[in-house]
């Protein structure tokens, strides 16, 4: 397990923002949350997050949650796209890949939301 880094934290609080009208509350799971393992592929990054303290599970509170702000990797001709799996209210994985099937070596160091 490692703690979350400063882009992965941005990202998460995004996605949030973005969908407060149903999934306000996991903003209350981001400073017990980190990272269980990231698993890289030749398009894709997959980050599965694990808990460190115990919240009430949300009942049918699933989602595949994505936000407005657009991810860039300055070596990559297209954006990526991203989306958080919540499953039972919560933070589940998080799912970041190519467009285009460019390659991409998972590195989230120097990309940005705009």
């Amino acid at each position: 397990m490692t703690e979350l880094k400063d882009f992965e934290l941005q990202l998460l609080k995004a996605i949030i923002q973005d969908n407060l009208e149903k999934f306000n509350y996991l903003s209350e799971h981001l400073d017990f949350i980190m990272v269980e393992n990231a698993k890289k592929t030749d398009t894709g990054l997959f980050i599965n997050f694990v808990y460190l303290k115990q919240f009430k599970e949300e009942e049918f509170e699933n989602g595949l949650l994505s936000a407005e702000p657009k991810l860039t990797a300055p070596n990559l001709k297209n954006e990526l796209t991203y989306c958080l799996d919540v499953t039972n209210g919560k933070i589940d994985f998080l799912e970041i890949v190519t467009n285009e099937k460019e390659n991409w070596d998972g590195n989230l160091e120097g990309c940005s939301l705009n």
